[in-house]
């Protein structure tokens, strides 16, 4: 059995208000757990994780230099896994 995807009403989906609001609020929830969870040395990383609307929802991300590494870690340091604990919380509890 082929399943056959409604393109436009996927798009009609998310741009939708109350779902738009919805996905929002959700990634605004995951952004309070990654500052919760995130190292704070001097408290720029924990600061610089937000969240951003785009065409299909919305994003977390940090825009710091060393984002990656502290999400992935390198050869000096383990990863400590903000983005994907948050993730992995969110599915838990029930969020997309």
């Amino acid at each position: 059995m082929d399943v056959q995807l409604d393109e436009a009403a996927i798009r009609a989906l998310t741009q939708d208000l109350t779902v738009r609001k919805a996905v929002f609020d959700t990634a605004e929830q995951g952004r309070d757990f990654a500052r919760s969870i995130a190292p704070v040395r001097t408290g720029r990383y924990r600061d610089s994780i937000e969240v951003v609307e785009d065409d299909d929802g919305a994003d977390i991300v940090s825009d710091v230099d060393y984002a990656a590494d502290l999400e992935y870690g390198n050869r000096h340091t383990e990863g400590q896994h903000i983005f994907g604990r948050t993730l992995d919380s969110m599915r838990s509890s029930g969020q997309p």
